[in-house]
């Protein structure tokens, strides 16, 4: 039996969506994941259409809550590698991004793994955040990027936030 630990309970029954995501709707939320993840990053609401909360179930699942916070597990250890001519991913992460950011991303990473339910906006950041070769834990743009990001990522995965 999978595990599920998220809040998606609408604070208005009005907006609740009309029914329970069925399988037409789990599939759509895995062909739009990208996009979904966006939405709720940006604070759509899960609720929205039964696609986002079919997104937002699937997001707080053991199993994908597991593996983020083994993809934050897995940043910082490829980070603490000395460099090589042969990379192991497309894109090697920020040294001192991850560095700096260590702790929030270690504190992300047991909440990850505790089973408290988490808001679906911040895994979904969260997730957006990992994915993102181009942002703060692959670059070296502003000084404290990635601390930032991360900061706001603990933030909003707090079921009251």
């Amino acid at each position: 039996m999978r595990q599920t630990h998220a809040s998606i309970t609408p604070r208005s029954p009005r907006r609740a969506a009309a029914r329970p995501p069925g399988l037409p709707d789990r599939f759509a939320a895995r062909l739009h994941a990208w996009r979904i993840d966006r939405d709720l990053a940006a604070g759509e609401v899960p609720w929205s259409t039964t696609a986002h909360a079919a997104r937002a179930l699937h997001l707080a699942t053991d199993r994908r809550r597991r593996a983020l916070a083994g993809s934050l597990e897995g940043l910082v250890e490829r980070s603490q590698r000395p460099p090589s001519l042969l990379r192991s991913t497309p894109v090697e992460p920020c040294r001192e991004q991850v560095r700096d950011a260590l702790p929030t991303i270690m504190e992300i990473a047991s909440r990850l793994r505790d089973g408290a339910p988490l808001n679906p906006r911040g895994l979904a950041a969260l997730r957006v955040l990992l994915a993102d070769g181009c942002g703060p834990c692959y670059t070296a743009s502003r000084l404290d990027a990635l601390t930032v990001a991360a900061e706001q990522v603990r933030e909003w995965l707090d079921v009251d936030g």
